[in-house]
């Protein structure tokens, strides 16, 4: 599985490596811009390269999440998947490397954003970053306060959050997996997948999560934690032994 992930991780970064550097110089030649310009007088110019830089940004996010995506259709699913599947990996290695490449590509353009943005902003203005620094100074003083108040809440929800991060990832790789299927029309029937099971999710939320969470927080906070840690606990294992199960049991029918 380690080499597979090595693989992984060399093909996302081998094509995110370009998307980064592109926000990465678009953050410095504003910061360039903003330092011989203050005011930003010359605001078509400021504002179609605010626009650029902004695109970058989504570009690289959306890069991200698309490569992973892409490339767990197109190694498992297409002539490629003759090949990976053949790897000495278990369905369970295969999945795993799938999913933590992906996770790792999403963090690292959300690390490489917060670092355009602090290069754009770096010593903008004197006034501001004081005043910045006393807001999240602030903001991370009551968030101690609030752990140090309730450190058993704190973990439920660093639980929580943990559960939550490969949740998305994961349903969204079963939906591709059920699409896989069908004889027919596959790319099709895995759209349609994907758009029910995403209506699906937010009725029964609407309809039954929220008075549920609404009915939980006039009991306790805690319990309002441990029922969303079940629900996305039972999404994520659900969608991967599904996965699991299509990879092992189905696969004569996909490739």
């Amino acid at each position: 599985m380690v080499k597979l992930l090595k693989h992984e991780l060399i093909a996302l970064f081998r094509v995110l490596l370009f998307f980064a550097a592109a926000v990465v110089v678009f953050a410095a030649i504003g910061r360039i811009i903003l330092a011989f310009d203050p005011a930003w007088e010359n605001g078509a110019l400021s504002i179609l390269f605010v626009f650029f830089y902004v695109f970058a940004i989504f570009a690289l996010v959306i890069a991200a999440w698309a490569l992973g995506v892409s490339r767990f259709y197109k190694t498992l699913f297409t002539g490629e998947g003759y090949m990976t599947l053949s790897l000495p990996v278990s369905p369970v290695g295969i999945i795993w490397a799938k999913l933590i490449s992906s996770i790792l590509a999403m963090l690292f353009a959300a690390a490489v954003s917060l670092l355009s943005v602090f290069i754009f902003f770096i010593g903008v203005d004197s006034r501001i970053i004081p005043i910045l620094g006393d807001e999240i100074s602030i903001s991370f003083q009551m968030w101690f306060e609030e752990i140090a108040a309730a450190p058993g809440l704190f973990a439920e929800q660093l639980l929580l959050f943990i559960l939550a991060i490969p949740a998305g990832t994961l349903a969204l790789y079963a939906c591709i997996s059920l699409g896989q299927l069908f004889t027919s029309h596959r790319k099709a029937m895995t759209f349609l997948i994907v758009v029910a099971f995403y209506i699906v999710t937010n009725v029964v939320t609407t309809l039954c999560f929220i008075p549920i969470y609404e009915a939980a927080g006039e009991v306790s906070e805690h319990l309002v934690t441990w029922i969303s840690i079940l629900l996305v606990g039972a999404l994520d294992a659900g969608s991967f032994f599904l996965i699991r199960y299509i990879l092992r049991n189905k696969v004569n029918l996909i490739v």
